[in-house]
């Protein structure tokens, strides 16, 4: 968030802060990555499969140059095609040991920005637009999918040499969600403004960042627990940070716009190997599931 979009990024304010209800404080509605978490180098990535990288046709670069000097109409599906394709050469040019594989991916003539990649925050433009690309440009969404999985799982690698231990996104995400959980039973109890802000932004931040290592976690195609209920956690936290608004109050009821949309729920279902497997055997799971889906707007 989370992640988020719908995806786990959701911001009020272009700063990623508001004005909270304690004089002189600010909600943080955009977390930093964890200190801990960040790497010291910039992340590359040798050998990404530029092999897959879907083609663009004479057609499509004709287009592009005519858009160039508003002449021609275009779809929003060529539009959108169009943004996946630089999406992809950025990538590619922000990870790659060198610019080359960026450069070859990039529309001739037309550069593009790179990112310097110390933790996957830095890429969550690429991960918010995942979940939104349509099933008509699947062949860029399946590469874009596939460089995202190279990169979460070079990051991965990384950090287990930094920790000196296997680094997990499942295990990082179910550490923040228990955390916010905890913090969350608490929260009716505490009656002082300062201290009911301070808790509300803690709940706020362990939400964020277990929907965010939830959803690397299953773009890593990590093996996770069958016994986990990360997807169920994950959409209890969507709900509660639904709730808070932009000044940091807690609402009675989740702001619909806030909440992922249905679809994207089904994004991050459908890559949980876990939930698929308990849903196609439990019927009481199915019933469960679906009813999680419903509090999810279209």
């Amino acid at each position: 968030m989370v992640m988020l979009s719908p995806g786990p990024a959701t911001t009020a304010a272009a700063s990623g802060d508001a004005r909270g209800v304690v004089h002189g404080k600010y909600f943080n509605l955009n977390p930093l990555p964890p200190p801990a978490d960040v790497l010291g180098n910039p992340l590359l990535v040798p050998n990404l499969p530029t092999h897959k990288l879907p083609k663009e046709t004479w057609r499509s670069r004709m287009g592009r140059m005519m858009a160039q000097f508003h002449l021609g109409s275009q779809s929003a599906e060529t539009r959108q095609r169009w943004k996946l394709q630089d999406t992809i050469a950025s990538l590619l040019a922000s990870v790659s040991a060198s610019a080359v594989a960026g450069a070859r991916a990039a529309p001739k003539g037309k550069g593009v920005p790179v990112v310097i990649v110390r933790h996957p925050y830095h890429l969550r433009h690429v991960f918010d637009l995942l979940p939104q690309i349509p099933s008509a440009l699947g062949a860029e969404r399946r590469f874009l999918e596939l460089l995202a999985s190279r990169i979460l799982r070079k990051y991965g690698e990384q950090m287990s040499l930094i920790k000196g231990i296997p680094f997990s996104f499942e295990n990082e995400a179910k550490e923040y969600f228990y955390a916010g959980f905890r913090l969350e039973r608490q929260i009716k109890k505490i009656s002082s403004p300062d201290e009911r802000f301070a808790a509300l932004q803690s709940i706020y931040t362990s939400y964020f960042h277990g929907r965010n290592y939830y959803y690397f976690g299953l773009l890593r195609r990590e093996k996770m627990n069958p016994e986990n209920k990360l997807f169920m956690l994950f959409a209890r936290a969507c709900y509660f940070m639904a709730r808070i608004d932009w000044s940091g109050q807690l609402v009675d009821k989740p702001v619909p716009r806030l909440l992922p949309k249905r679809g994207d729920m089904m994004f991050y279902l459908q890559r949980d190997k876990v939930v698929l497997q308990r849903y196609r055997n439990d019927p009481d799971f199915q019933k469960q599931v679906r009813g999680v889906l419903d509090a999810f707007p279209e």
